[in-house]
């Protein structure tokens, strides 16, 4: 229909609600990140999911010279996961008989690994997007990650596009009787704001 206008699409009350209390985090950012606080953002799918990344993003482009942090999609998370968690370990035992281009690449993707473990776990802020294990190798990582940030009072936003409940079922899919989701919870609770 010519001469109308497509209404915008208001945003949901609870990103109205999220956008706020982003906004109050960041305003005090210096406070939160010397207290260890993060946050854990559930039902971040799709356009919802970006728009969260995005802006939280921007903001830290506001504090780059006073705090370190870094980014990762989960889909990297993941790869970096099976790389430490899976392929170096099975190669670590056959790195004395690798030769010349072979011995190259191992010894460059360990470098590139660990640099990117690193980063990890000493970052002022871990923000790790799109959270959703599907490998136990990637649950082994992250448990990892969250814990030795979290006995290090590190800052960590996990976001992921499920919501609590089909978070603990994908986890106990993945790691049946383990307690993954039990340890990543209570850590996460304890030192972060939790968005739905």
């Amino acid at each position: 229909m010519s001469g109308e206008t497509v209404p915008h699409e208001q945003p949901s009350l609870q990103d109205v609600d999220l956008l706020g209390r982003l906004t109050q985090f960041f305003d005090t950012l210096e406070q939160h990140v010397r207290a260890g606080h993060g946050w854990f953002i559930f039902n971040a799918r799709g356009q919802r999911g970006n728009r969260i990344a995005a802006f939280i993003l921007g903001r830290l482009a506001e504090y780059q010279l006073l705090f370190t942090y870094y980014f990762v999609p989960w889909r990297d998370f993941a790869l970096n996961a099976y790389m430490v968690e899976v392929e170096l370990q099975s190669l670590a035992a056959q790195r004395q008989s690798l030769q010349g281009r072979a011995r190259e690449e191992f010894d460059i993707a360990t470098r590139v690994s660990r640099d990117n473990l690193a980063r990890m776990m000493v970052s002022d802020l871990l923000i790790v997007a799109g959270v959703q294990p599907r490998h136990r190798h990637e649950l082994v990582f992250l448990d990892q990650a969250v814990e030795r940030r979290y006995q290090q009072r590190l800052s960590t936003i996990l976001i992921t596009p499920a919501q609590p409940h089909e978070l603990a079922l994908q986890i106990e899919r993945v790691a049946p009787g383990e307690r993954f989701w039990e340890r990543l919870f209570e850590r996460m609770y304890e030192r972060s704001l939790i968005a739905l």
